[in-house]
């Protein structure tokens, strides 16, 4: 049976961020069908081989000299910290257990760790690149490194990436959800909100491009309608008081939930939003459809990809248009039927099936070792 290894140092750490959880899910379901190792930053299951990678929680990475020395040179400089701290261990892994595939899932360090490994084993690159269109220098700077298949979310961003590098591999295989967790029947989350309510989830980060204003603003604008946001962060104080100067304490809340008891969450509600500019997975788009919730979202491309005919999008910078958006959403009888339908697009069973398919065709074409005549079980098995 051929040997995988997938990567992502902050895998059993950080269950919040969504390329983190998504590397354990396929770890889980990939370990059925090859030999599955996971490069990860804590224990996760019984395929999870932890290597030394600093927590993004960790109080050294608040160190002001630290934080003034990568702020200059990084976007994100806990994570540019975090990564560098796993890259030898890394490198260390994969060149004393060697695999017939690397398949990492963490950004450019993964991508890179397992491309110097693969100028010394000719080990393949399978990557998943989580960028989306605004983050054009990310995908650029990964087709550098020319991975021997590209796997992006969405369509549109693979489009982006051919034109940028034509000879480049790519395939497009969005983030999957469980269609038995998220589903519309079950218990519901009781949060003493009056109905209709409207979820979203972001971090609670001002100047972000996750824009909560805007949705505090919109929700303001309906006389009945309550908002419960899901998030936590370093703003978490200024969205409380606007809120609550908009709307009242008794139509919002902010909560924070475990990943787990997000389903209830999503069935305590009546429609999801979220004024993001762009989401490269919508994962959450995807999980509340799941659950039944129609979702109202900025009109882009990869936004209508997502949502089909589960939601409605529209321009979300006009505070009177996006509350007409909301208030269409709770008017119309979605049955629950359309978005359960389009969420259905994206369950586990399909996103499992192309990724079996991308592995055995990367391995087919680029490793000498590997062989289709090779031991591996049916994906229906």
């Amino acid at each position: 049976m051929s040997k995988i290894i997938l990567i992502h140092p902050q895998a059993g750490i950080d269950w919040k961020n969504n390329s983190s959880v998504f590397a354990v899910e396929l770890a889980r379901r990939l370990d059925n069908y090859f030999e599955v190792e996971l490069l990860s930053g804590a224990e996760c299951g019984s395929f999870s081989r932890p290597i030394y990678s600093l927590p993004l929680s960790s109080d050294r990475l608040a160190n002001p000299w630290i934080s003034n020395l990568f702020n200059r040179r990084f976007q994100q400089p806990k994570m540019a910290i975090a990564q560098m701290t796993s890259f030898l261990p890394c490198i260390s892994y994969l060149l004393n257990h060697p695999a017939d595939l690397i398949l990492p899932q963490n950004g450019y360090a993964g991508l890179l760790a397992a491309n110097f490994v693969r100028a010394i084993k000719q080990t393949p690159i399978l990557f998943t690149d989580h960028s989306s269109l605004n983050q054009e220098k990310n995908l650029e700077r990964n087709l550098t490194l020319k991975p021997n298949r590209l796997i992006t979310l969405n369509p549109i961003v693979a489009k982006h990436a051919r034109r940028l590098a034509p000879n480049q591999i790519v395939d497009t295989i969005p983030l999957g959800i469980e269609p038995t967790e998220f589903m519309p029947e079950g218990k519901a989350m009781m949060t003493g909100l009056p109905q209709p309510c409207i979820i979203t989830v972001a971090p609670l980060k001002r100047h972000s491009d996750q824009r909560i204003e805007l949705t505090i603003k919109a929700v303001a604008r309906l006389s009945q309608a309550s908002l419960l946001i899901c998030g936590d962060g370093v703003d978490l104080d200024y969205f409380q008081a606007l809120g609550d100067r908009l709307l009242g304490s008794g139509r919002f809340q902010i909560r924070t939930f475990a990943y787990a008891q997000m389903p209830q969450v999503y069935r305590s509600g009546t429609i999801f939003t979220s004024a993001a500019v762009q989401e490269s997975c919508g994962l959450k788009f995807i999980e509340a459809m799941a659950c039944g919730l129609p979702v109202v979202a900025m009109d882009n491309p990869v936004h209508r990809y997502l949502i089909g005919n589960g939601g409605i999008t529209c321009n979300l910078t006009n505070p009177d248009l996006y509350a007409n958006s909301l208030q269409s959403a709770i008017a119309r009888h979605w049955q629950q039927r359309q978005p359960r339908q389009n969420a259905l697009r994206f369950s586990w069973q399909g996103i499992t099936l192309l990724y079996y398919q991308a592995i055995l065709k990367t391995m087919t074409t680029y490793n000498h070792r590997f062989s289709s005549a090779n031991s591996h079980p049916s994906i229906n098995g």
